[in-house]
């Protein structure tokens, strides 16, 4: 009897546990739209930005700078059109007056025709969409009738939204459709995403530039039918990849790896989104970024290092002679801090832009070991690391094409040679120690006519273009994973 006495009160508290338990989840489910509400009823606002998808990384700040406003921001993440609505009713009974709206709407949760009735609610209010963006490997786990669904409420979103661009001047010219979905620098690396939908804080400072600058993700009757063609295509051929051999990994798997990037400008963007970042997000390599702007190859008299200076103090450990946030510190203390010694290394260069623009010498004829020209520089520099590292590997990236001074065919100094010339000096050393080379200046097809597409001021290249280097070194490991 004891024994089923103890057992009831153990049952008893246990209930009472789970009510306890359910009622605390319930609450903090429901505290964001509870400080919704009294933001909505106490906060003074000109602006809204509510979303069916998270938004919590989009700064106010962001909204600030580019587009000059502080909006209202939902931090609970509406889950229907009635609850949007509601919200939207809030406003109107707590008299604020509204002079620009942003709506984050995923369409399988809010279609075309809901989100019209808001624009006509709110008819003389510019509106900006941000249709929802989810990552690559939202698409690929949900099954086929999830899928199917899913992709049509999008398609006909948009679909049902492009004639009112043709037919209807105010909403042509005030309700505006951001499309990211097809981008696969965004959605196919992991490491943009803190959830399906929930984006990083440097990516969605990212978009809120793009939905100020340049405009290259506007949805208009001249592109939607070929952005919703390359995000079809882009998510198809996802989950057929997966389908058709679910063990195949897109990208080797280098989680065993530590991978140290040095180079310029062109290697030294610090989001998910640089070369070293979308590199990690592919392949799983634990990165370090060394990379730092302005940098050469070459030996220079600034305060700069040169390439033979950078891996002097990394493999010292020392950057004592280099700002704390500058990316060669950041890297190398990176490195110590988190490297280790059972996994296999790998050390990337990139380098050539700086050398070219700043007049360097290709190479010097009489010492192949000159610092102060390019090829010296990397020819010590792979050497210093091949004899502390005997088992890494080393890859060489060549700079990108640039439409600076005719097309990179413009000498900077009587010594110095055409970027191709460059390019070629490190395809010749990287046959000479036998590394694997990555051409940016080829593979990227970047040329005088399209690179706008690929390079955000003529230079750098743009996170497209940046992805795709990032993909064609994983590929480069193919054969090291063997």
């Amino acid at each position: 009897m004891k024994k089923v006495v103890n057992i009831i009160l153990i049952l008893l508290v246990l209930a009472v546990a789970g009510v306890g338990i359910h009622r605390y989840m319930e609450n903090k489910k429901y505290e964001p739209l509870r400080k919704d509400c009294e933001n909505i009823a106490n906060t003074d606002y000109t602006s809204v930005f509510f979303s069916t998808f998270p938004i919590d990384n989009y700064k106010e700040d962001d909204f600030a700078y580019f587009r000059e406003i502080y909006p209202l921001k939902s931090t609970y993440v509406i889950p229907d059109y009635e609850t949007l609505q509601d919200y939207f009713t809030l406003v109107t009974q707590n008299g604020r007056e509204i002079t620009s709206i942003y709506l984050g709407i995923r369409p399988d949760v809010v279609n075309a025709e809901q989100l019209l009735e808001i624009v006509n609610n709110w008819y003389g209010v510019p509106v900006d969409v941000y249709i929802s963006y989810p990552s690559l490997t939202y698409w690929e786990k949900l099954s086929d009738e999830e899928f199917n669904t899913t992709l049509a409420a999008y398609k006909d979103f948009i679909n049902t939204m492009m004639p009112y661009y043709e037919n209807d001047p105010w909403i042509a010219g005030n309700v505006t459709l951001y499309f990211y979905s097809g981008e696969q620098w965004l959605v196919g690396n992991p490491l943009n995403y803190e959830s399906d939908f929930g984006i990083n804080e440097g990516i969605s400072h990212s978009l809120s530039m793009y939905s100020d600058r340049g405009h290259n993700f506007y949805l208009t009757t001249k592109n939607y039918e070929k952005a919703l063609e390359d995000f079809e295509t882009l998510v198809s051929d996802c989950r057929a990849a997966k389908k058709a051999d679910p063990k195949k990994k897109a990208y080797p798997d280098l989680s065993k790896w530590d991978v140290v990037f040095f180079g310029d400008s062109i290697m030294a963007f610090q989001e998910t989104t640089s070369i070293p970042g979308a590199f990690s997000g592919l392949t799983k390599a634990h990165v370090y970024n060394c990379a730092q702007g302005g940098t050469t190859a070459a030996e220079c008299d600034g305060s700069l290092p040169g390439l033979v200076n950078a891996i002097d103090a990394f493999l010292a450990k020392d950057v004592n002679a280099y700002a704390e946030d500058s990316g060669l510190a950041s890297g190398i203390t990176e490195f110590e801090k988190n490297a280790k010694k059972n996994r296999q290394k790998c050390f990337v260069i990139e380098f050539g832009m700086n050398d070219y623009f700043s007049g360097y010498p290709v190479r010097n004829e009489n010492d192949p070991y000159d610092n102060y020209s390019y090829s010296g520089a990397l020819r010590t520099g792979i050497e210093k690391l091949q004899n502390a590292y005997p088992d890494a590997t080393i890859i060489l990236v060549a700079p990108n094409f640039t439409n600076y001074y005719s097309n990179g065919l413009e000498p900077q100094s009587a010594q110095g040679g055409m970027l191709p010339d460059y390019v070629a000096a490190m395809d010749s050393i990287s046959q000479e120690y036998e590394l694997p080379f990555y051409n940016s200046y080829t593979k990227l097809g970047i040329d005088s006519f399209n690179f706008a597409e690929y390079l955000l001021d003529g230079c750098h290249p743009n996170e497209a273009t940046r992805y795709k280097i990032a993909e064609g070194l994983a590929n480069l490991f193919r054969q090291e994973e063997k």
